[in-house]
């Protein structure tokens, strides 16, 4: 009977012990990398893939190739810029915001004010540009703004992605810039000048 009941008590404490088990484990990792959006311009040469391009990040940047040097009432000269992403970059929307205007003299009347412009996307620049139905980006076909005045509110224009090895497709902008007829009442604008600096705020998209 006392073997019997040690046997039993053996067993009791034998079946309350925990079994060991085998253990394994696996990782998984991830790397990242940030994408670029780099965009650049051409205005000695913008119709052309294989002009000028440059990157001009701060002002007064590209210098656009107005014939402006004597402008009277009643002249419209105009000026071509393109713009494209770089090589890797991805893809974006350009708005163009109203000039920053500096004048010969800070006494009225101040030639910047008088002079008025209109921009279309177009891959020709001259007056053809500007008929009724074009792309137009600032002003329309019946009426030009002042250099300070940007595109609309919500307007923008698609760069293109480029690819690991080649920029983006160019999109082609063209300026206009008018001394209005209605001038010729206001002699003092005689010899006067103005700089414009326009700027196109770009912003990438997915």
């Amino acid at each position: 009977m006392r073997a019997v009941l040690a046997g039993a008590l053996v067993l009791g404490i034998g079946g309350s012990l925990t079994l060991a088990s085998w253990t394994d484990t696996e990782y998984a990792s991830g790397s990242f990398s940030a994408s670029t959006f780099t965009i650049e311009s051409n205005v000695s040469n913008p119709f052309s893939a294989t002009g000028a391009w440059t990157v001009n990040e701060t002002a007064p940047g590209a210098t656009l190739a107005f014939d402006a040097g004597g402008m009277y009432p009643g002249r419209t000269v105009y000026a071509p810029i393109a713009l494209r992403t770089r090589a890797t970059s991805m893809a974006g929307a350009v708005t163009l915001g109203g000039a920053a205007v500096t004048d010969s003299t800070t006494t009225a009347p101040l030639l910047s004010a008088a002079l008025v412009y209109r921009v279309v996307r177009s891959d020709v620049c001259n007056a053809t540009a500007f008929a009724p139905g074009a792309a137009f980006v600032v002003g329309s076909a019946s009426a030009s703004q002042p250099l300070t005045t940007g595109q609309a509110a919500g307007g923008s224009t698609v760069l293109p992605a480029a690819t690991p090895t080649a920029p983006g497709a160019g999109v082609r902008f063209c300026f206009e810039v008018t001394l209005p007829e209605s001038a010729r009442a206001n002699n003092g604008l005689q010899g006067r000048s103005a700089t414009a600096v326009w700027l196109f705020s770009a912003v990438s998209t997915p």
